[in-house]
């Protein structure tokens, strides 16, 4: 919870800094003004598009868990993946690894098990995402050449994970460094584990999950920018914001606040030919209905969630290292820190 506190209050401070900056940048007036001529009547189809898109992304997590062999009622699965939403202002949303701890704590299964499921939702929402730029980009000469590279930076995300020979290598350096030492046991498992999720069937479909969950989102996004009153066709649409949310996840800032909103609004801007104002305006509302809502969802199912299998003690490297210790208990005759959950034998 110290990290979700932590990385929540650092995205707010990091958003009221760009924000300003954004407000102060764009015309202040013309800003309000779109604001107030903003139809706010789209406002509930915009957050339910957003939210079917969650659902979308839940069934891929639902899929990923079955190739793993992790069973969990249906409701608790679905408060997991909802709790986990309270991660998106993590950097790369890599703090989403959460609800591999509440499974840990729901059902025994160790975290260097399910934690590359996360890993693989984050890899097929770039190749979803990527898919939905390359078709954005054939409205500009070079927008080809800008997805090309997110492409080449994905493949090699890709291989990277499935490599033998690198799993080996960090499992030998982290085994030689404090802290890390104690989790490297763990990397067998989960380059094993993210072999399975990340092979060629799985990906395909995962990615097409992901294609046409963030074909929701995307439709979310054109609302905003109808209800706005802008006249922005929908491919460039298209291509501001997948380029903008795969620069924002490679930066690796929380939340990708500031290299996502200098994104939407210089794109808006220069792109789409709207003045400083409205980009402005369009880009806190864009926001406002995925990174923000995406967190109050994660908030909601946090607090939702806690009651059913209680509160994480810390983040996924402190139960990984819980584990290791309790296995080296198990084989040193060493008593294993009590969880509150019967460990695997």
């Amino acid at each position: 919870m110290q990290s979700l506190k932590r990385n929540l209050v650092l995205a707010l401070v990091l958003s009221v800094a760009v924000y300003l900056v954004i407000a102060v940048l764009s015309d202040l007036g013309e800003l309000l003004e779109a604001f107030g001529r903003f139809n706010w009547l789209l406002a509930p189809v915009i957050l339910g598009l957003v939210a079917l898109s969650y659902v979308g992304r839940f069934f891929r997590w639902a899929y990923y868990l079955r190739i793993l062999g992790v069973s969990l009622p249906l409701g608790q699965n679905a408060a997991i993946f909802a709790a986990g939403l309270s991660m998106t202002v993590s950097p790369g949303k890599l703090g989403e690894v959460l609800k591999s701890v509440f499974i840990r704590r729901a059902s025994g299964t160790p975290v260097a098990r399910t934690a590359p499921a996360v890993v693989a939702e984050r890899v097929t929402d770039g190749t979803g995402m990527i898919s939905w730029g390359l078709l954005g980009a054939l409205t500009f000469d070079f927008g080809l050449q800008a997805l090309l590279v997110f492409s080449i930076v994905m493949a090699g995300a890709v291989a990277t994970f499935r490599s033998k020979k690198l799993s080996i290598l960090a499992e030998k350096v982290m085994s030689r460094l404090p802290l890390l030492n104690r989790v490297a046991p763990h990397l067998s498992e989960f380059h094993g584990a993210s072999n399975e999720l990340l092979a060629l069937r799985p990906l395909l479909l995962a990615t097409l999950i992901s294609f046409l969950s963030w074909g929701l989102e995307i439709l979310a996004v054109y609302l905003c920018v109808v209800g706005i009153g802008a006249n922005v066709p929908f491919l460039v649409v298209v291509f501001i914001f997948a380029v903008s949310s795969l620069g924002g996840a490679l930066s690796m800032v929380p939340g990708g606040i500031g290299v996502a909103e200098a994104g939407l609004a210089g794109g808006f801007r220069f792109y789409a030919g709207l003045s400083g104002g409205l980009a402005g305006a369009l880009t806190l509302l864009i926001r406002l209905a995925t990174l923000w809502f995406a967190t109050f969802v994660g908030i909601v199912g946090l607090l939702v969630l806690r009651r059913v299998v209680g509160e994480p003690v810390g983040d996924a490297a402190d139960e990984a290292a819980s584990e290791a210790d309790g296995r080296e208990g198990d084989d040193g005759a060493k008593t294993a820190p009590s969880s509150g959950v019967d460990r695997e034998p």
